[in-house]
């Protein structure tokens, strides 16, 4: 009964107040006593209510407030849930109860006059109505009760009951979606529980689909947004008023809700286990058991659902209310503050209940398809016209609503916004910050907005993916950074006072993201506290605020860029998957609760997806943006000059071809292009561009348009060019187009053409302002007489044209929306202008109109741009439509930054430079920070290295007297950056780095240190690059320059304290301590780039200081640090990192300085001992290349200290560190290699010292770690320093020691091989593995010969030298019995051929003719080297005798040299070659051996002398004389010797040698020579020639005719050059003759050579003879050169012909008279030769006269003894056969004067011929007894023979030769 005692007492009331109401007394009564009956529950509910029902229409204040009152509570405690029971009057069946309450209660409202406690408990009564849970109303009475609300608020005078009223509208509102949320969450439980969860990849499907399907049947929707309940309302009327204007947007809605609203109200109970849905209309669901079936429950959702939607529909509807402009800014007016109420309770919904618009759950069915539509896309279209209405409103409060609501859209509903979003912001928002005119308080709201947008980095991300990278759509992103940036950078006037209040308002503020936490509520909207909402602080200028905002959001999406960009960090996250992130509302299927991560949204970062995305495609989507960026550049290009545009879109196949119509179609459909630009390109009289203006023109369809119509629209597309002949085409092609288009408009084309011309010239004259007497409608009428076909046009046309030109003037849209956005108001003129001017009020009232209208004018043509929007997707419904690109990849923040950067830099920049606040120095700094994030984290060099300098040149430290605050702060952001970024800032070290060096600086200046004495390091680009020696005047300028640069400085204040003392705070120096410290830290790229920079840094430092008696070495020193902390990385890394770092040290070590060399060489020594202490695995070269330094530095260095201290660093390390160096002992080894060289005793001593001790301790080890080399050429420039000859020596025997030491040595591969010191090998036998060999003789052997080869050819000191030579051939001699062929050809080619390479080169030698050293170095090195290599071929014959060629060859050289001495060396070795071998020889040996012989004959031939006379040969000589390979002369030809010559020896039929005549290949062929001056010719005609014959060049015919009596010939210096290389040549065949006449007088040789190698040796020494005699025989030529100054007598060949005849004939006779088989062969062929040729040379002695020729007498004679002595030896029967020949010559002999020898050979023919051929017996013992004696006597004269066949005979000396005394010619030439 307590539960009903409300009851009671309200019906005891209302019986009380009844008075005259029977009625209603009655019912009171009955109903009590109904109660009365049963006190435990209610009774019939239809009692009870029957008098409250009266009661409310009583009209008296306590019968209806106690009515209401109760009808509230029943309702409360759910006490008419029950159905009706009884039927109406008519007898139908009644509504529902709660239906009928909520109609009393609202009926007791009767508009403005309602009282005011009516009014709250009408309130109150239908809150509890909504409110109620067990009992929840839907549908119709569910927006009865909620308008009924809202019509209180609005007409309400009460502002109490206003504001419950307002408060009680959110209220029920917020119920109906919080109660949507709930069933959501329950579907989302069934869901789960029955494993019907839908996939993500369905559902977007489905939306999809429904997307296509609403669009559909919004495209063919033709009902009205509104009807059934809500046309009921009194507030419709204004409503449907208002939708007049949004006709045709309206009638495209996305979802057909025509009959939503018609549905009956529906009450569902709610039950403890069970819903019920119960209704008593006709269309009502009746009670079952199968109401908690999921059919039964999705219906139950259906109604939630449903309700939302119409309570949104409703407030959408409400907010779109045109209002004129009288109601505009009347804030209490009721149009505003409905307006607001709607809009407010717009955003609410949207902020508080996110879930219900965006779940894929929420579902209300398509009232035409009956298919379910995503709840979004249902009131997508309501939203839309809502924002689009009021999205550019006037008034402020409508805006800023507005704002909210559209960021939200932004926010969470962006991927079924796609479309929408671009309209809004390009045609809204973005166009609002572009206008000039714009309130700032609106600009201040977006950009707030903007920077809430800025916070999301999904957001961000998302808009740049769809609209940047979207080729069709404008740039979105980076213009919201270009404004933001734009706004930013603005100059605003602001005292500090001021900034200072922004500063403490702002950190009372707290975080910008404090909007997404709270629960959003409207504000106070009653009449009394509307208008005081909207105050501002007025002491801050907005704009000012607007920058700092504008700032702020810079620095926020720079955030948001690095927060998304998170997961490319692999320092920072070790993988992407791990980061949490708050999905997008796309992403958002089941539980969707913003509210669950708003609060983590800063930190939201992208997690790569189970499943590829295929839409976010960074590398797809980066090319798109490319694509985009290309037509952007071109359309500018167009901009600038079309031609150069059009083409340039062609070739990136943005216009398809270069058809006319292909670039008529892209100039009509590409808004960007310019439109005067657009008029010009058309206008040219080109005929391709008529033909693009033609088709331009065709693609225009004017059917059934006005003309004035089509003008406008035809002139919309480009502006007229100025030229008339241009518009003239124009306005043609523009005629004849509306004319087919219009056939029956006009007479003929004429008339448009006209009239069009005519509508232009009367726009520009009415609108004109430079126009002063305008054109009347009687000037237009009159103009346009006669012009359609001699006829008029109708006046009242005309006038319409004229009215309709004056009101609307035709201009672009585009000009027209420049100029509003530029803030050009249109101009008035007259009385306007000057009270325009004198008003200040007036023009502000202008400029509010001028805006407003602009607003209106955004609105509809926002409604214009939708309408187009979806008529576009009407016509694309059938395909997949515009995809939205949901973020996932971090690779997307590194394209935005590159696209945005420019704009973040000048912003960030500028304000760094330009502000002195220090809290937004600090936000640039931040700014600049998170930039350089981005761009070192995607490797955006230009960027990072902008950003860096920026921070550099920030930090100012160049200047410390002058450093603030914010430079501080730069520089803690740099070395932030350096410790966290220091994998990527690569060049842009060398700024940090340089700015740290400055902080030392500071830091030591600070500290007391003068200025002066630490030079400004920046300034090192100034320096001049340092000399190789720095003198004493170059230190003096340097320093004077030094002592000027602190004056310019001078003042009496220093560095600030604050910041000295900040600069040496310990957050810096721990920061700057970390930097180094953590290189250990860095990459392999990025230590390399650290190291470079900070070398870089050093040595500007030093280079800065140098000059300095203390240097900056700060940076240097911390190479040292770097290079401890790296040490320990893989010595892959490391190699890299020493290579920068050892050149550096190669720089600094050399440096003039000493005190920078000191250190930098102790920093290397500490540095060695380190890294000594790490193991070194064999086969690497860490070490050496650690190592190098020194060996730099000791190279290069010039003072003596320096080297001194190089070589004490490394004694101690070898000291300290001997067992662990591996590698490093070769680069040791090259620094004391440089000591020996040095001239400083002391150097050399302690460097020969430390050497020999290490050979001695570690050889083994040296041997191991391949450094043998480098100690034995250590060793051996220590033994060519001549300066110490003691140390030369000491070397010398140290080399030597170690080739046995080497034998010994374990570590060494030659000591495990026995010792082989025989002198046999067989180098074609070996097996495999001794061919493997050749490296270790290469390793070992070669290294110590070639030392003992290098100080024999370059060392200076003899006795040295000689040692070398002994010890080179002794090592040969001793282990070269092991030595593969491979080996002995590399010894060959690279050190025993080297030795003798100086007679190959002609300077050398020549050069070494003009020293003394020559003779000393023949004496010594060269002799005793072609002896020891005769020695060594002899006793490796075995091994060798391969080689037999080169040896051949080297002899060759040493025999063809000029100098006489060289040549006998060489000819007594090639008989020392043969002699000692002859025995091992093989018949290929002889004939390498005889083919040498023969190539020496045929280069000591002197041809030249036939040609020497030619005028090319003397005024050209040859210039190398003697050459190796050929002929003396380069025009000599000459054939090769006829092994078979003894055959055809050439005799004549009388048995006489024409010795004159040449034999084959005995001429000289040379085909220059004249007919005169060949040698054949010279032979037949021995009688001196004419002169013509001689010279037939016209040259020669100025000589005179008789030549005796010719003046002396001045011998040139080059032509005596050429005449004694030719006498040289004519020696060496005497030499050559006399080494085969001293071959054969040794038995092996003769009895060894095979028989035809003899014969070609014979051949050789008969083409010598032929060769000799023939010149002799021609005594013309022998003057001509005598009196050319060829020589001081005639020349002659005399002992090369009498030379070469007795050894030829010597050996005829020995192998006539051998028997052995080989040789009788030949025999016949000898017996050919040799009989004729002894019988001319007796003929040709007898003819000599003793007196006259007493030379060739003597000469002679011992040949013609040999001839004769054997003759008398030849056998019996050849002897008779030639006795005839020979018996008158020896008769004739007998004539002669006879000498002892000739007389006993005379005599032994005698005998023989009486014996033989008178057949005297008896004669044989005197010839026996006298033979014997003779054969003694012939030995002896044979054995003087053989050794002076060459002598020079006592000639005695004319007087021209005595000052020739060392002629050569002396040798072979004489007088004949």
């Amino acid at each position: 009964m307590s539960s009903l005692k409300f009851v009671v007492s309200s019906l005891d009331t209302i019986a009380a107040h009844a008075g005259r109401n029977k009625q209603l007394a009655e019912l009171a009564e009955k109903a009590l006593a109904a109660i009365n009956e049963d006190d435990q529950q209610l009774p019939d509910p239809e009692v009870v209510f029957a008098p409250l029902q009266l009661a409310s229409k009583s009209g008296t204040i306590p019968l209806t407030t106690t009515a209401l009152d109760c009808i509230g509570k029943l309702i409360s405690y759910s006490h008419f849930s029950a159905p009706s029971s009884s039927a109406g009057p008519d007898g139908a069946e009644q509504a529902p109860l709660v239906e009928r309450a909520i109609d009393i209660i609202c009926e007791c409202f009767q508009g403005e006059a309602t009282l005011v406690e009516t009014q709250l408990q009408i309130v109150k009564s239908l809150l509890a109505v909504v409110l109620n849970d067990k009992i929840i109303v839907h549908g119709a009475g569910l927006l009865k009760a909620v308008r009924m609300v809202y019509s209180i608020f609005l007409l309400s005078r009460s502002t109490a009951n206003q504001q419950i009223a307002q408060g009680t509208f959110t209220q029920m509102v917020g119920t109906v979606f919080e109660r949507v949320k709930t069933r959501l969450h329950m579907k989302e439980a069934r869901a789960n529980l029955g494993n019907l969860k839908v996939t993500p990849s369905s559902t977007l499907a489905v939306d999809r689909s429904d997307d296509q399907d609403s669009q559909s049947a919004k495209a063919d929707s033709e009902d009205t947004a509104e009807a059934g309940s809500d046309a009921t309302h009194p507030e419709n009327v204004n409503e449907a008023a208002g939708k007049l204007t949004l006709k045709d947007l309206e009638h495209r809605k996305s979802f057909d809700d025509s009959h939503i609203g018609d549905g009956p109200t529906m009450v569902t109970k709610v039950k403890p286990r069970k819903n019920t849905v119960r209704s008593v209309s006709e269309q009502s669901i009746q009670e079952s058991v199968q109401e908690d079936t999921p059919e039964s429950l999705d219906a139950e959702d259906d109604a939630y659902i449903r309700d939302a939607y119409l309570v949104f529909r409703s407030l959408c509807n409400l907010s779109t209310k045109v209002l004129p402009p009288d109601q505009l800014y009347d804030l209490r007016g009721q149009s505003m503050r409905s307006k607001l109420i709607s809009l407010h309770l717009i955003q609410t919904l949207l902020n508080n209940n996110i879930t219900v618009f965006t779940s894929p759950l929420c579902t209300i069915r398509n009232t035409k398809t009956n298919e379910p539509t995503n709840f979004l896309q249902a009131i997508k279209y309501y939203l839309c016209l809502s924002i689009t209405r009021n999205g550019a409103s006037s008034v402020d409060r409508v805006f800023e609503v507005c704002c909210e609501v559209f960021w939200l859209m932004l926010k969470y509903m962006r991927a079924s916004f796609k479309n929408e979003i671009e309209v809004f912001l390009n045609e809204i928002y973005l166009a609002l910050l572009a206008r000039r005119n714009a309130p700032l308080s609106q600009k201040l709201t977006f950009v707030g907005i903007l920077k809430r947008l800025a916070e999301d980095p999904r957001a961000l991300v998302e808009i740049y993916l769809n609209y940047d990278c979207d080729r069709h759509v404008d740039n979105i992103f980076q213009t919201i950074v270009e404004d933001l940036s734009k706004f930013a950078t603005a100059s605003i006037p602001i005292n500090p006072t001021q900034e200072q209040q922004y500063e403490d308002n702002h950190s009372k503020s707290g975080p910008g993201g404090e909007w997404q936490i709270k629960t959003v509520l409207p504000p106070p909207l009653t009449v009394a506290l509307i208008a005081a909402h909207h105050e501002t602080d007025s002491e801050i200028p907005k704009e000012y605020v607007m920058k700092r905002v504008a700032l702020d959001s810079l620095v926020e999406t720079l955030r948001s860029l690095v927060d998304w960009s998170q997961p490319g960090r692999p320092e920072i996250n070790g993988g992407g998957g791990d980061v949490q992130r708050r999905p997008s509302s796309d992403d958002l299927r089941y539980s969707i609760d913003p509210s669950i991560s708003e609060t983590t949204s800063r930190m939201e970062t992208p997690i790569a997806p189970s499943t590829p995305v295929i839409d976010d495609d960074p590398d797809q989507l980066e090319k798109e943006k490319a694509r985009k960026t290309a037509m952007t550049k071109a359309i500018r290009a167009f901009n600038f000059k079309p031609k150069h545009g059009i083409k340039l879109l062609i070739k990136e196949g943005f216009i398809p071809s270069d058809k006319a119509e292909d670039i008529a179609r892209f100039l009509l459909s590409e808004d960007r292009m310019d439109k005067a630009q657009i008029g010009e390109f058309l206008g040219e009289g080109d005929q391709k561009n008529v033909d693009i203006m033609h088709a331009f023109v065709d693609m225009m369809d004017f059917s059934k348009k006005r003309f004035v119509d089509a003008l406008r629209e035809f002139l919309q597309h480009f502006r007229l060019p100025g030229e008339a002949q241009k518009i003239d085409r124009f306005m043609l092609k523009f005629a004849h187009r509306y004319v087919t288009g219009n056939p029956n408009a006009f007479a003929n084309a004429d008339t448009p053409y006209v009239l069009a011309y005519s509508v232009i010239m009367l726009n520009t004259d009415l609108h004109s302002t430079k126009v002063v007497k305008r054109m009347s409608k009687e000037d237009f009428i009159k103009n346009n007489r006669g012009i359609n076909d001699n006829a008029d046009l109708p006046d009242e046309y005309l006038i319409a044209i004229y009215e309709d030109i004056q009101k609307n003037e035709i201009v672009l849209k585009s000009e027209r929306e420049a100029a509003a956005a530029a803030g050009n108001l249109p101009q008035a003129t007259g009385l306007a202008a000057g009270l325009g001017q004198a008003f200040s009020n007036v023009g502000r009232d202008l400029q509010r109109e001028a805006y407003v209208q602009q607003s209106e004018e955004i609105s509809l043509r926002s409604e214009q741009l939708f309408r187009d929007l979806y008529r576009s997707q009407r016509k694309k419904a059938t395909n997949a439509g515009s995809k939205f690109i949901s973020a996932t990849s971090f690779k997307h923040a590194g394209p935005m930054f590159d696209a945005t950067w420019m704009s973040f830099f000048s912003a960030l920049s500028s304000l760094l430079q330009k502000t002195h606040n220090l809290d937004v120095n600090k936000l640039c700094l931040e700014g600049m920070r998170l930039a350089t994030k981005i761009a070192c984290l995607f490797e955006l060099a230009t960027p990072r290295e902008a950003f860096i300098s920026v921070l550099k040149n920030t930090a100012n430290l160049n200047n410390p007297r002058e450093m603030q605050a914010k430079n501080v702060e730069a520089l803690k952001v740099l070395l932030d950056l350096a410790q966290t970024e220091g994998n990527h800032l690569k060049e842009s070290w060398k700024d940090v780095l340089l700015c740290i060096s400055q902080l030392d600086r500071l830091q030591l200046i600070s500290g007391g240190v003068d200025e002066s004495a630490v030079p400004d390091v920046s300034k090192a680009r100034f320096v001049p690059p340092p000399q190789r020696v720095e003198t004493v005047d170059s230190r003096k300028s340097t320093s004077s320059a030094r002592r000027t640069r602190p004056r310019a400085h001078t003042g009496p204040q220093g560095v600030s304290l604050e910041i000295a003392l900040e600069s040496r705070s310990d957050e810096v120096i721990k920061s700057v301590d970390r930097i180094f410290t953590n290189t250990g830290n860095l990459s392999r790229d990025a230590i390399i780039h650290f190291a470079r920079a900070l070398c870089e840094v050093s040595w500007d430092e030093i280079r800065v200081s140098g000059s300095n008696d203390s240097p900056r070495t700060y940076s240097l020193q911390k190479i040292v640090e770097i290079s401890y902390y790296n040490m320990t990385r893989v010595r892959f890394e490391w190699s890299h990192i020493w290579d920068v770092l050892g050149e550096h040290f190669n720089r600094v070590g050399c440096h003039a300085n000493t005190a920078i060399v000191f250190f930098a060489l102790d920093s290397l020594r500490q540095l060695s001992m380190r890294f000594m202490e790490i193991e070194e695995l064999a086969g690497f070269k860490f070490q050496k290349d650690f190592l190098k330094p020194f060996e730099h530095v000791m190279s290069n260095a010039n003072n003596v200290t320096v080297k001194d201290m190089i070589l004490r660093c490394l004694i101690q390390m070898i000291q300290a560190r001997g067992e662990n160096i591996r590698s490093g002992w070769r680069t040791m080894f090259g620094v004391f290699t440089v000591a020996a060289r040095e001239p400083y005793e002391s150097i050399v001593n302690l460097a020969y010292e430390n050497v020999t001790q290490v050979y001695k301790t570690r050889f083994g080890v040296v041997i191991s770690q391949g450094a043998f080399t480098d100690l034995i050429v250590c060793l051996t420039e220590f033994s060519k320093n001549m300066r110490f000859q003691k140390k030369s020596l000491q070397a010398m025997e140290t080399l030597k020691s170690t080739i046995p030491t080497m034998l010994r040595t374990p570590e060494c591969p030659l000591s495990q091989r026995p010792a082989d010191n025989a002198s046999e090998s067989e180098p074609n036998t070996r097996s495999p593995s001794q061919q493997n060999r050749t490296s270790v003789e290469e390793g070992f052997w070669f290294p110590v010969l070639f030392a003992f080869h290098d100080v024999l050819m370059t060392g200076e000191d003899l006795e040295v030298r000689s040692n070398a030579l002994n010890y080179f051939f002794e090592t040969l001699l001793r282990y070269g019995g092991g030595f593969p062929r491979e080996f002995w050809d590399i010894l060959w080619r690279q050190q025993l051929y080297p030795i003798f390479i100086v007679l190959r080169s002609r300077p050398e030698m020549t050069n070494a003719l003009n020293h003394e050293e020559l003779s000393v170095w023949l004496s010594t090195t060269m002799i005793q080297a072609l002896r020891n290599i005769i020695t060594l071929f002899t006793h490796y014959f075995d091994s060798l005798e391969y080689m037999l060629d080169q040896f051949l060859q080297l002899l060759e050289l040493c025999i063809c040299q000029e100098n006489d001495t060289i040549a006998r060396i060489g000819s007594n070795c090639l008989q020392q070659l043969i002699l000692q071998n002859v025995t091992k020889f093989t018949p290929e040996h002889w004939a390498k051996i005889v083919g040498a012989f023969v190539e020496l004959f045929e280069r000591t031939t002197a041809y030249q002398l036939f040609s020497a006379m030619n005028s090319a040969a003397s005024l050209s000589p040859p210039p190398t004389g003697l050459e190796l390979g050929g002929a003396l002369s380069p025009t000599t030809e000459t054939a090769p010797v006829d092994e078979k010559s003894l055959k055809i020896n050439g005799t004549d039929k009388n048995g006489h040698l024409p010795g004159a005549e040449p034999t084959n290949g005995e001429a000289d062929t040379n085909t220059t020579t004249p007919p005169a001056a060949n040698p054949s010719a010279m032979a037949a005609t021995p009688q001196p020639p004419t002169p013509g014959q001689s010279h037939p060049q016209q040259l020669e015919e100025f000589k005179p005719a008789n030549p005796l009596q010719q003046q002396p010939v001045v011998v040139t210096a080059a032509r005596r050059r050429f005449f004694n290389r030719i006498i040289s040549r004519c020696v060496l065949q005497l030499l050559m003759i006399e080494t085969v006449n001293e071959l054969f007088s040794n038995d092996a040789v003769y009895v060894q050579i095979p028989s035809p190698e003899l014969l070609r040796l014979m051949a050789l020494l008969k083409k010598s003879f032929l060769f000799a005699r023939r010149f002799n025989a021609d005594k013309d030529l022998r003057m001509r050169l005598w009196r050319e100054g060829f020589m001081k007598q005639p020349p002659n060949l005399l002992k090369q012909e009498s030379g070469s005849a007795a050894t030829y004939v010597s050996i005829l006779f020995r192998m006539f008279a051998d028997t052995a088989a080989e040789r009788a062969g030949s025999r016949g062929d000898v017996e050919a030769a040799l009989v004729p040729l002894c019988r001319d040379i007796i003929r040709g002695y007898c003819v000599l006269d003793e007196e006259s020729q007493h030379r060739n007498v003597v000469a002679w004679r011992p040949v013609v003894v040999d001839v004769l002595e054997g003759y008398a030896a030849f056998p019996r029967e050849a002897f008779a056969e030639h006795v005839k020949g020979f018996y008158p010559l020896v008769v004739e002999l007998l004539g002669k004067d006879l000498g002892q020898e000739l007389r006993a050979a005379l005599l032994l023919v005698l005998r023989r011929v009486g014996e033989v051929g008178l057949g005297i017996e008896g004669m044989g013992a005197g010839q026996g007894q006298g033979h014997g004696a003779a054969e003694k006597e012939k030995e002896k004269e044979n054995r003087r023979r053989g050794s002076s066949v060459l002598l020079v005979p006592s000639v005695r000396p004319s007087p021209s030769m005595d000052s020739l005394s060392d002629d050569p010619s002396r040798q072979v030439m004489g007088r004949g």
